[in-house]
């Protein structure tokens, strides 16, 4: 029973994260803060969630809902308090905020909300267990929570309770409340009245980057709309080579053109970078993690590869077979057969099927082994986990893409210039893995925009 609780736990921090979020508990965020997720008008976009395909079959149809609902109640009984009392504590403002070094792989975090810590400090012990006290920190009683290791320090201040894992932020989340000092504000383009809104900077790639384009910070919101949920996100990137910019911004791709590609099975994938020679300058050092560096590839480096593939990929997949089943189709701008010697270095085989080169990965996994094969064509390179006497049938065996599922529904909201759109048929999905009939789907979506900053969007309904 003890697992039912912890899980309930995550899903109860995750709906009480959404929550009318006004001006009281932002006060308490600190300007410098290095992440921010907020959530506002709970009960209104609850209830819009739920009028959702895919949200109402789980929360109604799998009765999600009503065991969390039966888990509350009964946490509220062994704690001595009423159910009403926990669930107000999600109706409130809701915050989670702090600071985290990618190097140190350390973060300190805050939660500020409406509520009492008594009963906060109660279900804690009740969901996970451990062990209570208090500290007196900078002048501030502390309630204190320990378990596995880790103390997380409880304030009641006003009406709100704050609880963190470092002392030092909740003192001085309380100053910057007190002071009414300068606290934290979302970037003027993230919706004001948004279901849920976040944000994190990236001050260590800004200081000791040697990229041309650094992520300095990336922000967004989500809202339920017109009967999807939509999550909006934004990469605000530092140009040290102005010329890249200016490239980016000059780049025309069309994503869209290959909604038109025949596909079969439940997924797809178009992406069309327009320029990919300048689209790899703005990712190079992030290319060495895929071996695409002069160390790691004796004959040439990414850049140069680059200039054989004119920028358009499309891939498709079926994700609840047993073997995924998927192709990759990358289209050439010139012939690239002479470097095909090399890619075969580190294939398990090497064979000819209609004239065509073909190179075979092998993974075991145990007494499994799966196969990857990569074809190669004059005008493009077919990567498979399908034999290639059978990746016709498959790429073939089905309509245009723009025809899978429910994607008709997101037509009007694709973006031009997009250079990435992805969308799974969320329906069909359900259908082959619990045999339940469900029409609902995902896409998602990528471009730059005016100021080469990278923005996405995910959309579901």
């Amino acid at each position: 029973m003890k697992k039912v609780y912890v899980l309930m736990a995550i899903i109860i921090l995750s709906a009480v994260a959404s929550v009318a979020l006004a001006s009281g508990v932002m006060s308490f965020v600190p300007q410098d803060t290095g992440f921010v997720l907020s959530f506002t008008n709970n009960s209104q976009n609850y209830g819009a969630l739920k009028k959702i395909n895919v949200f109402s079959f789980l929360l109604n149809d799998l009765g999600i809902e009503n065991l969390i609902q039966a888990s509350v109640s009964q946490t509220a009984v062994s704690i001595g308090t009423k159910s009403s009392e926990v669930w107000k504590m999600t109706e409130n403002d809701f915050v989670v905020f702090g600071n985290f070094s990618v190097q140190n792989l350390q973060a300190n975090f805050a939660v500020a909300l409406k509520g009492k810590s008594k009963i906060l400090l109660d279900l804690l012990s009740a969901l996970v267990g451990g062990n209570t006290g208090t500290k007196n920190v900078n002048g501030y009683e502390m309630k204190t929570f320990e378990t596995n290791g880790i103390t997380i320090y409880i304030v009641d201040h006003d009406n709100y309770v704050l609880a963190s894992n470092s002392p030092q932020l909740l003192t001085t989340s309380i100053k910057t409340y007190e002071n009414n000092s300068a606290s934290f504000t979302f970037p003027s383009n993230v919706v004001s009245d948004a279901w849920f809104k976040f944000y994190m900077k990236n001050d260590e790639m800004t200081k000791e980057s040697t990229l041309d384009a650094i992520p300095v910070d990336g922000y967004g919101y989500g809202e339920v709309k017109d009967g999807m949920l939509v999550i909006t996100g934004v990469s605000d990137f530092e140009y040290k080579d102005k010329s890249l910019k200016a490239k980016l911004l000059s780049f025309k791709p069309n994503a869209k053109s290959l909604e038109d590609m025949p596909a079969t099975g439940d997924f797809w994938l178009g992406v069309d970078v327009a320029d990919p020679v300048e689209f790899y300058d703005l990712i190079k050092e992030y290319a060495k993690d895929f071996g695409l560096n002069k160390e790691d590839m004796s004959k040439f480096e990414g850049r140069e590869l680059a200039q054989h593939f004119n920028g358009k990929v499309f891939m498709n997949a079926s994700l609840a077979s047993e073997n995924t089943n998927f192709v990759a189709t990358l289209y050439l701008s010139k012939d690239i057969s002479e470097y095909i010697p090399e890619f075969s270095k580190d294939a398990s085989a090497t064979f000819t099927w209609k004239g065509h080169t073909v190179l075979r990965d092998d993974t075991v996994e145990g007494t499994k082994t799966t196969h990857t094969y990569t074809v190669f064509y004059p005008d493009k390179v077919i990567i498979s986990d399908i034999a290639p006497e059978e990746q016709g049938t498959f790429i073939n065996s089905s309509s245009s893409a723009k025809e899978m599922g429910s994607f008709s529904s997101f037509e009007n909201r694709l973006w031009d210039k997009s250079f990435l759109i992805g969308y799974m048929d969320v329906g069909s999905l359900v259908k082959s893995l619990l045999q339940y009939p469900l029409t609902s789907g995902a896409l998602f979506q990528m471009k730059f925009d005016k100021n080469a900053n990278l923005v996405w969007q995910l959309m579901i309904k």
